[in-house]
């Protein structure tokens, strides 16, 4: 049961929709006043293609708007999560790290650096990442769930314990089906599996 939750060095397909739903959310409020409209429609022409799962068309979106406004931290954050989506983990390494540039603070920008880390298997970087959205915001849910992920690779049972009980009283985060996930892995955790 654990195997099917996590796989080593991944994060699961439930995650990625945390992420997507997450970045999604926190994107659509945050319009510049600048005269960058264009730059905004095309955002939201990125948003709007991605919920309707048409990756190929966000992408360019975003990197459209990217080309009028290139330090918006919520144009590449979800330039980001596009790639990740993709499969494409560099590219959206790049964009997280960017988007980490213009906005350092962005406890979200770290979950889902730490998550990118974590699908790469560079677990110091994923632990660092989501320790700091942590700290920076220790009422955002996502953060947890990949620091049990990331525990329960080290075999740090205790500490998995640990995340994932603060996951679940916070709440699923912005995926409904990450807390039956989250309750079964830690489950398994408690009877030693």
């Amino acid at each position: 049961m654990i195997a099917s939750l996590v796989k080593p060095g991944r994060i699961t397909a439930g995650l990625l929709v945390a992420v997507l739903a997450v970045v999604i959310l926190a994107g659509c409020g945050q319009a510049d006043p600048t005269p960058q409209a264009s730059a905004e429609a095309l955002f939201e022409q990125g948003n709007a293609a991605i919920e309707q799962g048409n990756l190929a068309e966000a992408e360019q979106a975003f990197k459209q708007a990217l080309e009028l406004d290139g330090t918006n931290a919520a144009y590449l954050t979800n330039l980001g999560v596009t790639y990740y989506s993709l499969g494409q983990l560099n590219d959206a390494e790049q964009a997280f790290i960017s988007g980490l540039a213009a906005e350092p603070d962005d406890a979200e920008l770290h979950y889902l650096l730490g998550a990118t880390y974590l699908q790469l298997d560079r677990l110091d970087e994923a632990q660092s990442n989501l320790e700091a959205a942590n700290k920076l915001d220790p009422n955002l849910a996502e953060p947890y769930f990949g620091l049990g992920a990331l525990y329960q690779l080290q075999g740090k049972r205790a500490e998995a314990i640990k995340a994932f009980e603060r996951f679940l009283e916070i709440g699923p985060g912005q995926d409904p089906a990450a807390a039956p996930a989250a309750q079964a892995t830690l489950e398994a955790l408690k009877s030693g599996q």
